[in-house]
C-alpha cells in the first residue's frame, strides 16, 4: 500500500544525520527551477499571490537553487501536515515503514519519499507556471506520477490523504491503482463537519500511524484512533473511509 500526502509551504532547514535519496524526477524539477528562476520579486508575487517579503526570499531561493544545500524532505517541510507527521520523535522502524509507505506530493518535484533529498522551494501544484507542456503544472507533470506510482505499487491500492489541489495530479481518469480517499469530521451535535485545519494535521497523523504501528494494508487503517478519532462505518464507502472524532 502507498499512501499520498501534500507537502507545506512553511520550511525549517535543520541538519539530521539520516541516509538520503535522490528525487525520482530531480531532473524535470531542475528544469522547473529554471524556469523560476526567470521570475523577478513581482513576478513571484502575482504567481504566487504572496507578500513582497516571501517573493524576496523565494527570489533568492531560484537565483541560488543550484547551490543550495538539500535536506531530508520529511524535515524540511514544517506545515500542518508535518506537525502531525511529527518525524522527529519517529525511531529507525517508523520512519523506514514511513519511506516505504508515503509518498510526498510537490508541485516542484513531482512525488518524493520522505528521505529524498531536495532544496528549499516554494511552488503549489495549483501554480499557473507557463512551461513547454502547458499552461500549468498539471500539464508540466501530466501522466508521469500517475504512472510511476502505479509501478511502485505492491498490491494495487493508493490511500489519498492528500489535499485535492495535490491529489488531482495523479488521479487521472485511467488511474489504475484502487483509490481509498480518507475524510476526517468534527462531531458538532447530530452532525459533522470537516474543518480544513484540524484536517490537514489528521493527515499527518494519519501518515504516522502507518509508520509507528507498521500498517501496510486498508483493513489496518480502520484502527486508526490518534487524537480521539475513530473510523465511522455508517458514512463510510468503499471509496472513502470517514474518521470522525
Amino acid at each position: 500500500m502507498l499512501a499520498i500526502i501534500s507537502p507545506s509551504k512553511t520550511m525549517h532547514e535543520v541538519k539530521v544525520h539520516v541516509r538520503t535519496s535522490t528525487p525520482r524526477f530531480q531532473e524535470d524539477a531542475e528544469i522547473l527551477a529554471a524556469i523560476m528562476k526567470k521570475y523577478d520579486p513581482t513576478g513571484l508575487m502575482d504567481l504566487m499571490r504572496i507578500s513582497d517579503e516571501l517573493a524576496e526570499i523565494n527570489f533568492a531561493r531560484y537565483q541560488g537553487f543550484s547551490k543550495a544545500p538539500s535536506f531530508p524532505a520529511a524535515y524540511l517541510y514544517r506545515g500542518d501536515v508535518f506537525r502531525g507527521l511529527a518525524i522527529d520523535d519517529m525511531d529507525q522502524a517508523a520512519i523506514k515503514q514511513l519511506n516505504r509507505h508515503v509518498r510526498i506530493l510537490s508541485g516542484l518535484y513531482g512525488y518524493l519519499k520522505p528521505l529524498d533529498r531536495i532544496k528549499p522551494y516554494r511552488l503549489e501544484m495549483g501554480a499557473k507556471v507557463i512551461t513547454d507542456c502547458g499552461p500549468d503544472l498539471y500539464s508540466y507533470w501530466g501522466d508521469k506520477l500517475a504512472r510511476n506510482l502505479e509501478q511502485e505499487s505492491d498490491d494495487g491500492i493508493l490511500l489519498n490523504i492528500a489535499s485535492r489541489e495535490y491529489s488531482k495530479a495523479v488521479l487521472k481518469k485511467d488511474f489504475r491503482l484502487k483509490v481509498v480517499n480518507v475524510e476526517f469530521r468534527e462531531k458538532k451535535g447530530d452532525s459533522s463537519r470537516i474543518i480544513p485545519l484540524f484536517s490537514k494535521v489528521a493527515r499527518g497523523m494519519m501518515a504516522r500511524f502507518i509508520s509507528v504501528e507498521g500498517i501496510n494494508n486498508i483493513e489496518g487503517i480502520k484502527g486508526f484512533s490518534y487524537d480521539g478519532y475513530s473510523f465511522d462505518r455508517v458514512l463510510s464507502t468503499r471509496e472513502t473511509m470517514v474518521f470522525k472524532r
